[in-house]
């Protein structure tokens, strides 16, 4: 099995870490708060509405809601982001293991140009601010040696962009850019990464046709936030097949499966990954 794999469904992988999943009451941050908790880490997902935070915790296995604790908050906000920080370091010892960020909403939006300035900012502002609040907010809170992983979308790494996806492209390229550039700001501690991934997943798990089930998305996430010993990083990007990337590495696959943008460059020279 591939160590990914295991990561996100071996129980004690990440025993004793504390991961913070932003945007974990959605679709994808279920997947990324059930995959770390299965892995042993406890996990705190901030959130803005009761509801959603006891919806989240009764999809939820039993034995793993004990570990999930909620932090009330608006971690979109630059001041409440703040605010969010404080109380996940009064609730660690030393600060926090992982962040994964799975804030931005991918949704239909007008052509660009006809959709006005006003749809374009709406874009932006959704998808790419979030992840800079978040990043300014809790990168500083990681323990050393810790782990940032924002979640993408593909449309901004396609051959072809279409007028009703632009914005989308946009705003995708802009976040993966954005992680870079963080990246090599921390350079290399936290290690900071740009999951892209290609899915359909739905309020109630993965949706008929994906070409990920939402299980595999979540296992990579956890992966991501593992220790430094484990995650094998590159600076590029690669698509994770269901073989795994050596496989891509080989075939250059399809981005009908996982595409992951990695943004650690500070690590390549001793992953043995040559793309």
């Amino acid at each position: 099995m591939q160590p990914w794999r295991r990561a996100g469904r071996e129980r004690g992988a990440l025993d004793g870490a504390t991961a913070l999943v932003a945007g974990g009451t959605g679709n994808v941050g279920f997947l990324a708060v059930d995959a770390l908790l299965r892995a042993g880490a406890d996990v705190l997902v901030p959130t803005r509405d009761k509801a959603e935070f006891d919806r989240l915790r009764s999809r939820l296995d039993p034995e793993l809601r004990d570990r999930l604790t909620g932090l009330p908050g608006d971690i979109g906000t630059p001041e409440e982001a703040r605010e969010i920080a404080e109380q996940a370091k009064a609730r660690t010892f030393g600060g926090l293991d992982a962040v994964v960020s799975t804030v931005a909403s991918r949704h239909q939006v007008p052509p660009v140009l006809s959709g006005g300035f006003g749809a374009f900012r709406e874009v932006i502002e959704s998808t790419v601010y979030p992840h800079f609040v978040i990043a300014e907010a809790l990168v500083p809170v990681l323990k050393a040696g810790g782990s940032f992983t924002t979640v993408n979308g593909p449309v901004g790494f396609t051959d072809g962009v279409h007028s009703s996806t632009g914005p989308i492209a946009a705003a995708t390229a802009a976040q993966n850019r954005l992680v870079l550039a963080v990246a090599d700001e921390t350079g290399g501690d936290p290690r900071v990464d740009d999951m892209v991934m290609w899915d359909c997943l739905g309020p109630n798990g993965t949706r008929p046709g994906s070409p990920l089930q939402g299980e595999e998305v979540g296992a990579f996430l956890a992966w991501l936030a593992g220790p430094d010993d484990h995650a094998g990083h590159i600076a590029d990007f690669f698509v994770m097949t269901f073989g795994g990337p050596d496989d891509y590495l080989r075939e250059r696959g399809d981005l009908r499966f996982l595409l992951a943008m990695l943004g650690d460059r500070h690590r390549r020279r001793g992953s043995g990954w040559s793309p």
